[in-house]
């Protein structure tokens, strides 16, 4: 049994908002009564407002706690060809007068038009708390995960899978399809594990004059995830509007609780049959208001309101042929801003590279938060596809927006990617030292032998310093480029930050993989107590310390004394590992 979905999509046109008449009464579950009949408003084509019927099939209480589902078997327009469609969501049901709820459900390969009815009391119960104004601080928002492990990533250059993130998807939970470009697999490859699928859209934002509906229950509306030179959108159907205030969908958009989404008014291109789960074929018009709170039984918004998006700007020059430049505006919130952000990329990307034959992308460009330094991107990539890149960008915009201090404010993503059709990638082929042992406060040479595309080798030498501080004995020479070296985790205490502003230096002080580094590791006596290093600690000491319960932070720590850089300006592998005496 596969619930409805909503059908995501682009937006067009205009519409003046239409004086809403006083609130239908209301219908309980309890009052329910299998044989009862009724109808419901939706738009089957256009703008235009339908009537359809149904005829009370069952009340399943209890679908989970203290839900409620009516099961009804519909009729009229299109139904009896297409079944129950994405896109009705939304779509208000009443009996005798006195509203129901908002049909939400449907099942996959039906040969009936039976779907189920989400009860408006409990839509009502669950979006009561919607705020007329967002609130001056929005929450911390944290993953199922430690923080520190989605930092580690960032510095690795890869985006942690939103599934991880966010936990398992919940049985039957309600697949969203998202509607406007056409993604390809490795875009679509970003949403994996959570019920989100892609359709393509039809028609854009303000295109041909489409009749919006009506802003009135049975209406078709929009909510936009992206819009700008590329538009993605969830469109469902209106509930019930209540003076200024609109309830939508009947189940939820992504059950992220607070959000601020532009929602704009929709009209529907076509209604698609499909024996798998017909679809409405729906366009966004023009913006009406915000939509600010999304939960398991509905998503509300204010008319007239206007929503906050992060502004996203890209440039690519291909080949010093041509500069295309694009703007962009997406979703803010912390879980699924990176994915975005992350999913434009990849479409501008693949759409506008060559896919096949050597290339080489040059990225540049910074994330702005409100009261901190830009945070800068840079990034080599050599490959036929940009996936890695993708995920470098991803990746740091996770880092940033599930920080574990505070809800960042961002106030631009600015990028530019040049594409050159040559392979510029060079290996680490080769790494030996002029001495197996270094004294203190001297430089350790490093010669290391580099290897491009085409089997040509040069040799560069590099200059470690060795602090007077190090500890006599033995350390390790690391060399390779910046992201291999982050994922060997070099120095544990890299991690250790305190507030969002440790973050960002963090961030803008990480090691690129268009660079070749050398760097001195030593392991350092002593321990750790809940994140802060004890120098000099006995083993029996740092047993006992053990037993707080958080060993992982008690064990001896790993650190960088000393480290050289070799600018190459082209996408590195590799990573080689030496031991040296330090005296």
């Amino acid at each position: 049994m596969r619930p409805l979905t909503l059908f995501l999509l682009p937006v067009a046109a205009g519409l003046l908002l239409q004086a809403q008449g006083p609130a239908p009464g209301i219908m309980a579950p309890s009052e329910v009564r299998v044989g009862m009949k009724g109808h419901g408003r939706t738009v089957f084509k256009g703008g235009k407002i339908e009537r359809f019927e149904f005829e009370v099939l069952g009340v399943q209480q209890n679908t989970q706690p203290g839900r409620t589902v009516i099961w009804v078997k519909a009729s009229g327009g299109p139904l009896a060809e297409t079944g129950i469609m994405q896109g009705m969501s939304g779509s208000p049901c009443y009996i005798d007068g006195k509203l129901l709820g908002a049909l939400a459900l449907g099942l996959s390969f039906e040969k009936e038009p039976i779907g189920g009815i989400t009860p408006i009391t409990e839509m009502l119960e669950q979006l009561k708390e919607l705020p007329d104004a967002l609130a001056p601080r929005t929450p911390l928002i944290l993953p199922r995960i430690e923080p520190p492990k989605v930092l580690k990533s960032a510095l690795q250059g890869q985006m942690l899978p939103l599934a991880e993130l966010m936990g398992p998807t919940e049985a039957g939970a309600v697949p969203i399809p998202v509607s406007g470009p056409a993604l390809g697999a490795e875009a679509q490859a970003l949403w994996k594990g959570l019920p989100v699928t892609f359709q393509a859209a039809a028609l854009g934002s303000g295109s041909g004059g489409a009749e919006a509906s009506p802003l009135e229950p049975g209406g078709m509306a929009a909510v936009m995830l992206v819009q700008g030179d590329l538009e993605m959108a969830a469109s469902g159907t209106i509930t019930h509007i209540q003076n200024k205030r609109v309830l939508l969908f009947g189940h939820q958009l992504f059950n992220l609780g607070a959000v601020d989404l532009p929602l704009w008014s929709a009209s529907v291109a076509a209604s698609v049959p499909s024996y798998q789960s017909s679809f409405k074929m729906a366009t966004a018009v023009a913006p009406v208001g915000a939509l600010r709170l999304d939960r398991s039984s509905g998503v509300a918004g204010i008319l007239g309101a206007e929503a906050r998006m992060v502004p996203m700007r890209l440039g690519l020059n291909l080949g010093g042929k041509r500069n295309l430049n694009f703007r962009f505006e997406l979703m803010d919130a912390p879980f699924v801003t990176p994915t975005l952000a992350a999913t434009v990329l990849m479409q501008a990307l693949s759409t506008h590279l060559r896919g096949q034959g050597f290339q080489s992308l040059a990225l540049q460009g910074n994330v702005k938060v409100a009261g901190h330094p830009p945070i800068a991107m840079e990034y080599m990539l050599a490959d036929l596809h940009p996936g890695r890149m993708v995920q470098y960008v991803g990746g740091l915009l996770q880092a940033i927006t599930l920080n574990p201090f505070e809800r960042p404010v961002i106030e631009g993503i600015s990028l530019t990617v040049k594409a050159e059709e040559r392979l510029d990638l060079t290996s680490v082929a080769g790494v030996r030292t002029l001495k197996a042992r270094v004294k203190r406060g001297e430089n350790l040479p490093v010669l290391v032998t580099l290897q491009n595309i085409q089997g040509v080798r040069e040799t560069a030498t590099l200059n470690v310093p060795v602090p007077a501080s190090a500890k006599p004995g033995r350390a390790f020479l690391m060399v390779g480029d910046g992201l291999s070296l982050a994922g060997a985790d070099p120095d544990e205490r890299a991690i250790d930050v305190a507030n969002l502003g440790d973050v960002v230096r963090l961030l803008n002080g990480s090691m690129r993989n268009n660079h070749a580094y050398a760097l001195l590791v030593q392991d350092q006596p002593g321990a750790g107590l809940r994140g802060s290093r004890i120098e000099g600690l006995p083993p029996t000491a740092a047993n006992l310390l053990n037993l707080d319960g958080d060993a992982s932070d008690n064990r001896l720590k790993r650190r960088i004394i000393g480290r050289a850089l070799l600018p190459l300006e082209r996408e590195v592998r590799g990573l080689m590992r030496l031991e040296v005496e330090v005296e």
